[in-house]
């Protein structure tokens, strides 16, 4: 869990973070910048032609077969 300061207030709170799944099939996401630190991304890629098995994970969305990145 992450912490923020309010500048209102100068109180520390504890933030959730926040997860957003992109979904992808085809193509390449090079980079994710300037995150928050309470935004995690998670990139679900289901174009695994040609990926080694070892690679492949269950997909958190629908179970399939995927490629997961986390930034």
């Amino acid at each position: 869990m992450n912490t923020a300061t309010t500048e209102k207030t100068k109180k520390t709170i504890a933030i959730q973070p926040l997860e957003i799944f992109v979904v992808m099939e085809g193509g390449v996401v090079h980079e994710i910048v300037n995150l928050p630190p309470y935004i995690n991304v998670t990139v679900i890629d289901y174009d695994t032609e040609g990926v080694e098995e070892e690679r492949l994970e269950i997909s958190p969305v629908d179970g399939d077969a995927c490629v997961i990145n986390k930034w």
